[in-house]
Order: C-alpha cells, then structure tokens, then sequence
C-alpha cells in the first residue's frame, strides 16, 4: 500500500517536490513548514498543515524535507528522528534516468531530466536537481546538494553537506570533501579537501 505522502518545508523547493511526488501518481496531503507566513497558504493546490512539530499527528505518513540547505535539512531530519521513528521517502521523477545499478538512500529527491548510470551511489536526504548528470562508480554523501546542471563524471566522489553550484563540471575520479561550496559554473580538475569554498575556470 502506498503512503499518504507529506513535504517538510513549503518554498520553492517544496513545491517541486511535491510535484515530482503527484507526477509519480503518489498522494501528497500537503505541507508542514515553520514559517509563519506561510500559514493557510496552498502551494499548487495542497494545503499548509501546520508546524513541522505536528509531523507525528500523521503517523502513517511517509516524510521528506524539502529544505534546499544542507544544514538545516539534516537539523529537521535530526529533530523528527529523536522524537520518534518517521518514515523517509524518496522522491523520483518519472522522467529521470536512472540505471537499475545505482543505490539511492532514503529521503534524497531526483528531479526530472538527471541522469544517474550504473554503479553511482547517493547518499540519505540529498538532492540532485534538474538535469544534472551523475555518471558511472560515482559516489555522493549524505546531505548533499548537486545542482541543476551539474556534470559528475566517472568515479567521482562528493563527501557529506557538500554545494556543487549550478552548472559545475567535476573532472573523473576527483574526490570532493565534506563542508565543500563549489560556485557555479565551476570545472573541478583536481581533488577539493574538506571545507573549503572554490570557484571558476579552473576551480580554486
């Protein structure tokens, strides 16, 4: 039996998810969000339910947090996992190329036109976003963010809470760290270590 599906976080990002949810034919039965201005709205139709804190008055739901920020979604997936057992879901979009050889972790959402080949694995609650491609042996952290337009080639590795920008070009097999920011429109020719910002033509 499928869940009755529910988004964490009402903006932007929010609504592409729960759309790639309905485009899947999944039900959504809205939103949770802690924003105050976003009381009784209804982004694309389905209703704002409340704080993010009544999550367990819908204990036969399946979750995802649609926060576009690497910290904060695992600060609200953290949250909910000590006050009880919530059910992550993943959100794929129909119209994603997936090989049946790749490993995608709970709560992590796909969006429509990436690419992802045999034997890459995401991580838990991470995002790869429009049209971004993730090829062979590549391996992605958790808490992730891959960008619309990004190109992973081969083998590359992405380490947990990393930004690749928009548009970002990752040479085969380079090993990018934790904490990583990389701007947009950037080419990645070398390893990245941990914590660290790059940017440009070739990223530094």
């Amino acid at each position: 039996m499928s869940l009755r599906n529910i988004v964490i976080g009402a903006g932007g990002h929010g609504k592409v998810i729960a759309d790639i949810l309905l485009s899947g034919k999944q039900e959504v039965l809205g939103f949770l969000d802690d924003n105050p201005a976003r009381e009784g709205h209804a982004p694309i139709g389905l209703p704002v339910l409340g704080l993010i804190a009544r999550w367990a008055d819908y204990p036969e739901a399946g979750f995802i947090v649609a926060i576009g920020a690497q910290h904060i979604r695992q600060q609200i997936v953290t949250q909910l996992e000590q006050a009880g057992d919530p059910q992550w879901i993943t959100a794929i979009h129909p119209m994603a190329a997936i090989s049946t050889f790749t490993t995608i972790g709970h709560g992590t959402a796909i969006m429509a036109g990436t690419v992802i080949n045999a034997d890459a694995r995401i991580g838990q609650h991470s995002i790869i976003n429009t049209g971004a491609t993730v090829d062979h042996d590549c391996e992605v952290g958790d808490y992730v963010h891959i960008a619309p337009g990004v190109n992973l080639a081969g083998g590359v590795r992405v380490g947990n809470h990393t930004l690749v920008g928009a548009g970002a070009t990752i040479a085969p097999y380079c090993a990018i760290g934790d904490n990583v920011t990389i701007g947009a429109g950037a080419v990645v020719i070398n390893d990245i270590p941990s914590g660290v910002t790059v940017k440009g033509v070739p990223a530094r």
